[in-house]
């Protein structure tokens, strides 16, 4: 649907399937601030959707990621708190197979699927708004793009313990990595081989 304005108060709306929405939150999620300190505005996911996408952002200063589905309308910027994103996730995970429609009037978000809705009251605090400057591949250079199995990475995760780098080398496109992890008592070394994209 269009965007509307009456009386200054913005209404848009954007419908996407339930089941690709629990996806893009689930991970969108993984990187945003749960720390007990956390910003208000970094323990949170910002959605938008325009062009026949909607877009989920999130980020905890240190990381980012921003996931794309496909969907039909328009929705402004709107910031979530955490909490309330796994309000839609719940919603959401309950009709997979349904339409999930997000209608935005003012500050308040109405998200609803198959005659069940929830209202969420949105964050007005500012949030990063470079992530497509850190993201364009254009503005990098050059590139060396290396594929590798996530579950690999997550086992040197294991090894150092949680809040310790890992350390990864790149040498060349379809090279092996080198990974240097930094224990408490051993030294460690690895090669993390590419994966071969088929």
């Amino acid at each position: 649907m269009n965007t509307v304005e009456e009386d200054k108060i913005v209404t848009n709306s954007l419908s996407v399937k339930a089941i690709a929405i629990v996806e893009l939150l689930e991970g969108a999620i993984t990187h945003a601030d749960k720390g007990k300190d956390a910003l208000r505005a970094l323990n949170s996911v910002q959605l938008l959707g325009g062009a026949g996408q909607f877009v989920a952002r999130a980020t905890d200063r240190y990381r980012l990621i921003e996931g794309k589905v496909e969907g039909e309308g328009h929705l402004d910027h709107s910031l979530i708190a955490l909490d309330d994103i796994k309000r839609v996730i719940s919603l959401a995970k309950d009709m997979k197979m349904a339409l999930l429609t997000f209608t935005r009037v003012g500050n308040l978000l109405t998200v609803s699927v198959a005659g069940s809705a929830i209202t969420i009251q949105l964050l007005d605090d500012n949030y990063p708004n470079s992530f497509n400057d850190l993201l364009n591949k254009e503005e990098r250079g050059s590139l060396s793009v290396i594929s590798f199995n996530p579950t690999f990475m997550a086992d040197y995760a294991k090894i150092v313990g949680k809040g310790k780098a890992i350390k990864v080398e790149f040498t060349g496109e379809g090279k092996p990595m080198v990974i240097v992890l930094g224990g408490d008592k051993v030294e460690w070394r690895a090669l993390l081989m590419p994966m071969r994209v088929i």
